[in-house]
Parts: C-alpha cells; structure tokens; sequence
C-alpha cells in the first residue's frame, strides 16, 4: 500500500477566485459574478452616504440585505419576476 502524499500545489488565492465566480462543476457564474459585484459597489455607496441610509431604515436594510446575503435578494427576484419557468 502507497503512502498518501500530501497536496503540493498551494494555491488559496485560485481556489477563493474560483468559488466566488464560478458554480460548483467548475462554469462560470453570472449570478455569482453579479453578487460579487453589487456588494463591491453597495461597499463603496455605505461608504460615500451613510448619513442618508442611517435616516432610512428601508433603504439601510435593502443595501445590507445585498451585502451580507445576496442570495435571499436573488430569491426575493425570482420570486418577483419569476425565474423563467413559468409562461
């Protein structure tokens, strides 16, 4: 019986690129890309009008609801506009 070598490839920055744009059979996502993406540009809005988004608690938890879970918002849209299925 062979001794298990242990990995040598040591890559953690591919593998964290990987699973944030692509599904798990290794395509690219564009839902996934398009979650990156908004919470890139919902960080960079917290940062120019907080003061505005702390006087509206709606408008406060669509931007957090964006940036912690994209994927309720990716629900919440299916469930809106249907996702296609339907005729």
């Amino acid at each position: 019986m062979k001794p298990i070598k242990p990995e040598r490839r040591n890559s953690p920055l591919r593998r964290q690129v990987n699973e944030a744009f692509c599904d798990p059979y290794g395509h690219f996502s564009i839902g996934k890309f398009l979650a990156t993406w908004a919470q890139i540009v919902v960080l960079g809005h917290m940062g120019t009008s907080w003061n505005e988004l702390i006087d509206k608690p709606e408008s406060l938890l669509i931007v957090l609801t964006i940036l912690v879970c994209p994927d309720v918002l990716k629900k919440f849209l299916s469930m809106k506009y249907g996702n296609g299925a339907a005729k």
